[in-house]
C-alpha cells in the first residue's frame, strides 16, 4: 500500500517565563503568580513551580487527564462516543460539562459508562478502549429499541432522553451519499491510502473550485473525500456538512429547499437513480413490480406497502423506474 507523509516538526524550545494575574486583565498590572496546574476543584495540583520546564509539565499534565479518578476525562469521552451513536449525548452540551451545560437526565449510566471506559468489567476489552465502548453502546437494549412512538410515551418524553425508544434522527451527509452509492453497487469499499478530491489543483486558496463531485474517482466512502476549508461542494454542504475550518461539538440540524433539490436534480442524484433503477431491473429479470419492491429494498431496507407499490408501478410506467428511485431518494 502507498506509504503516507510522514509528520515532522520544526520549532525552538524556550524556558517557559512565569504566568501572572493581570489585574483588570491589563497585562500591564501584573499580580499574583499562577503555578502551572490544572483547576482546584478538578484536584489538579501537579506539584510544579515556575522553575518546572516544559517537558516536565506537558507529561505531568497528561498523566493528570488520563488517571483512572479524573472525574471528568472518562466521562466526557464516554458522552461524547454515546452522542455519535445515539445522535446526542447524555450530556446534550457535549463540550460544556459545566454549571451552564444540560443536566443529564441518566447521571448514573455516565458514571457506569466511564468507569467501564476506564476498568473494563462487562466488555472484557482494553481500558481506554474506544472499539470496546461502542460495542457495548451498539449491543445494547437501548441502541436496538424500535423508534416507533406511542401516545403515552410522547405525552411523557417527546425527546426520547429516557431511552424508551431509539431517539429519531436526521441522516448525516457522508451518511445520505454512501447509501445512495451503496444501493447502486457503485461504493468503493477500499480502506486506507490516499483521498480523494473533488477540487481544482490551485496555488491560491481563492481560485478553488469543485471540479468533479460525482465521478467514478470519488465514489469512496466520503470520509475519504479532500475537502477544502469554506469551500461549498455544492451539493451535501446543504445537508449540515460542517465547515472543515471550525471545530464543532455537534452539528446543526436544517431543512432547506436545496436539500431537496440536491437530491432530486444534481448530477450525481440522477446518474446514481439510473444505476439503481438499473440494477433492480437485473435482479428482477425486467418486472416492473419486483423491480420497484427492489428498489425500496436497497433503498429503504424495506418492502413497499401495497399503497406504496401500486402508486410507484404507475410512477414508473407513466415516466420510468429513475423517478421512483428519485422520489425514493427525497422520501422522509
Amino acid at each position: 500500500s502507498e506509504e503516507g507523509p510522514r509528520p515532522s516538526f520544526v520549532g525552538r524550545f524556550i524556558q517557559p517565563v512565569k504566568t501572572r494575574v493581570f489585574h483588570r486583565g491589563s497585562p500591564e498590572n501584573p499580580k499574583a503568580e499562577v503555578m502551572p496546574a490544572g483547576p482546584a476543584v478538578l484536584a489538579g495540583d501537579l506539584q510544579l513551580n515556575s522553575d518546572s520546564g516544559g517537558a516536565v509539565r506537558r507529561r505531568k499534565f497528561a498523566d493528570w487527564i488520563v488517571q483512572p479518578d479524573h472525574p471528568l476525562t472518562a466521562r466526557v469521552m464516554v458522552n461524547r462516543l454515546w452522542h455519535h451513536v445515539f445522535g446526542a449525548g447524555i450530556v446534550t452540551t457535549t463540550s460544556d460539562f459545566g454549571s451552564a451545560g444540560a443536566k443529564p437526565p441518566h447521571p448514573q449510566l455516565l458514571d457506569w459508562l466511564a468507569a467501564e471506559f476506564v476498568h473494563p468489567g462487562v466488555t472484557g476489552g482494553a481500558p481506554w478502549s474506544i472499539k470496546s465502548m461502542i460495542r457495548l453502546m451498539v449491543t445494547s437494549a437501548a441502541f436496538r429499541r424500535s423508534n416507533l412512538p406511542t401516545p403515552e410515551a410522547v405525552t411523557k418524553d417527546a425527546g426520547s432522553a429516557l431511552l424508551w425508544r431509539y431517539p429519531p434522527r436526521r441522516a448525516e451527509a457522508e451518511v445520505i451519499r454512501d447509501s445512495i452509492l451503496q444501493a447502486s453497487a457503485a461504493l468503493d469499499y477500499t480502506m486506507g491510502g490516499r483521498g480523494y478530491r473533488i477540487h481544482n489543483l490551485k496555488k491560491t486558496y481563492a481560485q478553488w473550485e469543485v471540479v468533479n463531485n460525482h465521478g467514478p474517482d470519488t465514489w469512496r466512502r466520503m470520509i475519504y473525500q479532500e475537502r477544502m476549508r469554506r469551500v461549498d461542494d455544492r451539493m451535501f454542504t446543504a445537508f449540515d456538512f460542517p465547515d472543515c475550518g471550525k471545530v464543532r461539538a455537534k452539528r446543526p440540524v436544517s431543512t432547506t429547499p436545496l436539500q431537496a433539490l440536491n437530491l432530486m436534480n444534481s448530477d450525481f442524484v440522477l446518474d446514481q437513480a439510473e444505476r439503481i433503477s438499473s440494477r433492480a431491473m437485473e435482479e428482477t429479470a425486467g418486472d416492473t413490480v419486483k423491480a420497484v419492491n427492489r428498489c425500496f429494498e436497497l433503498l429503504l431496507g424495506r418492502s413497499a406497502e401495497d399503497e406504496e407499490l401500486q402508486s410507484c408501478v404507475q410512477l414508473a410506467q407513466q415516466h420510468d423506474l429513475d423517478m421512483v428511485c428519485r422520489a425514493l431518494i427525497n422520501s422522509n
